[in-house]
């Protein structure tokens, strides 16, 4: 395309104009009052062994699923509008811990995503995997909370020791008005759990004879030998446990997310399940503004060098 040299600085001119106007804006324009749809959530995140499992991919590389589970716990901050409220958790042994009450998303951006990033096996304090009293003690953390936040809960959903179908354990109080889903991660493949050292250094992979592969009480509740013995030995190996966390969902009424695409497919699914607030935020236009005056700064410096030639 061939412009001409006045053509080009009645071009530039009206762009250079419009670039003040709209640094003006960005500088006087009076922020206004939104209203917005905002939740309170609580990120529980399985720090256990079986998270360091790498057979997830996260931009084409395999990685673990406790750095998936991180990666996407990110992506949902950041897409979640100015005032909603997240608190961080850990799930280890047989409890979720709080690390983090819930604060406000943009305000505490930093603060809850440096947080993210050290929730990791090295804060592990015991080396048992029992999820379902971990969501419960999740939930009743959420209702001491005011106001109580909805459970965002990121596991492949393996229990170790494993639970006996009659001694699956239930939640006897009342949910009241906490609500959540469940993140699945992990692939459909068996496949070894790396074992660490207790300075947290990987040592090599759980055996078969190191772990249990029953219930404790089940094994005193004169089962037969040979349904004992046709019991699968294999929970020294891991895969996303798709039955378990259905069942688990189902009994609290929670949602079942398998190991989502992206970010946008589990926001949907929290706007249609957990509770939501109407929030007024004072909303400013200056980056909108700014941006649109970056644009045309580019547009007017840089095709145009192209153009002469």
């Amino acid at each position: 395309m061939k412009i001409s040299y006045q053509q080009r600085i009645i071009a530039t001119a009206i762009g250079m104009l419009l670039v003040v106007v709209l640094m003006v804006l960005a500088l006087s324009f009076p922020r206004t009052d939104r209203t917005v749809k905002v939740m309170d959530l609580l990120f529980v995140l399985d720090i256990t062994q079986s998270m360091d499992v790498k057979d997830v991919e996260l931009d084409g590389e395999k990685v673990s699923r406790l750095a998936w589970a991180q990666a996407h716990a990110k992506d949902l901050l950041q897409t979640l509008p100015c005032g909603s409220h997240v608190g961080l958790a850990a799930f280890s042994e047989s409890r979720s811990l709080v690390l983090m009450n819930p604060v406000e998303v943009c305000s505490s951006y930093n603060d809850l995503s440096q947080m993210l990033a050290k929730i990791d096996g090295s804060i592990s304090w015991a080396l048992s995997s029992e999820l379902s009293k971990a969501v419960f003690g999740a939930i009743d953390q959420a209702k001491l909370m005011t106001p109580s936040p909805d459970i965002v809960f990121i596991t492949d959903g393996h229990e170790a020791p494993p639970l006996h179908e009659s001694l699956f354990p239930k939640y006897n109080r009342g949910l009241e008005d906490v609500s959540g889903v469940f993140v699945g991660v992990g692939g459909d493949e068996l496949l070894p759990i790396p074992k660490h050292d207790l300075e947290g250094n990987e040592d090599g992979f759980w055996e078969q004879n190191d772990v249990l592969h029953e219930d404790v009480y089940a094994s005193m509740s004169g089962e037969s030998e040979e349904v004992r013995a046709a019991r699968p030995r294999n929970q020294h190996l891991s895969s996303q446990k798709q039955t378990h966390l259905t069942s688990l969902a189902k009994r609290l009424s929670f949602d079942y997310l398998v190991s989502p695409d992206n970010v946008d497919t589990l926001l949907t699914t929290l706007e249609g399940k957990v509770k939501t607030r109407d929030q007024v935020i004072n909303y400013n236009w200056a980056p909108w503004f700014s941006a649109v005056a970056l644009l045309l700064l580019a547009l007017i410096y840089f095709p145009f060098r192209f153009f002469r030639h």
